[in-house]
């Protein structure tokens, strides 16, 4: 307990500073999309720069801005005892199971992307907000997250980070383009067409996965 205790004052006093400065992220597109309580904060900041960076080159000036030291915190607070679970086996069961549910959210008539596009259509910006607000973590944490824990290929795992962030990015730019005072169909419509391109990336990797190279090691 005393060793909790302990931990819980290092992450107070090394998140301090983050606290204090108010949580600011990168313009115009806010945050790194890797957590509940940043994904909350990212949609809700309505006062960033009107100045439009490359959505590309921000998500790595993001990944190196303060990502450590919400690890560190991240890692100080869990208790010495704490265990992760076993990783999910990767047979063509499990898969086919987690790059089908990233499947149906691109292509059925009752996934995400259709929900999206509809709303989108009906200017249905208040409906858009509340979604996209949501999704990031349904999605892009759950979904796409489970079908990169099971690739084989080292340096496509590694890549799969930019592609998934990128997810988040598309977004964060339909959200901008359904607030108040910034309604613009368009916009939205463009952000909802890179974001199937950038699934269909996310999907692209299912036929990477080298089962062989499971069973025999």
């Amino acid at each position: 307990m005393r060793a909790i205790s302990v931990n819980l004052l290092c992450l107070t006093a090394a998140c301090l500073p983050l606290f204090g400065a108010g949580f600011v992220v990168p313009a115009p597109l806010a945050g790194r999309g890797t957590t509940c309580s940043e994904r909350n904060m990212m949609f809700s900041a309505d006062n960033e720069s009107s100045s439009e960076l490359s959505r590309r080159s921000t998500i790595g000036r993001v990944l190196s801005s303060g990502a450590a030291v919400f690890v560190s915190c991240v890692a100080m607070a869990e208790p010495a005892s704490a265990k992760k679970p076993p990783p999910e086996p990767i047979t063509a069961e499990t898969v086919k199971s987690a790059f089908d549910a990233i499947r149906y959210e691109l292509e059925d008539p009752a996934g995400g992307m259709a929900t999206l596009e509809s709303k989108i259509a009906a200017k249905d910006f208040e409906g858009v907000m509340d979604f996209t607000k949501n999704y990031d973590g349904y999605f892009r944490k759950a979904r796409v997250g489970r079908a990169r824990k099971l690739l084989t290929d080292k340096k496509l795992k590694e890549d799969s980070v930019l592609m998934s962030n990128a997810i988040t990015f598309d977004l964060i730019g339909i959200n901008r383009a359904s607030r108040p005072g910034q309604e613009n169909q368009e916009e939205a419509k463009k952000y909802l067409g890179e974001l199937k391109a950038d699934i269909q990336k996310i999907l692209d990797l299912e036929n990477t996965v080298d089962l062989s190279a499971v069973e025999g090691s």
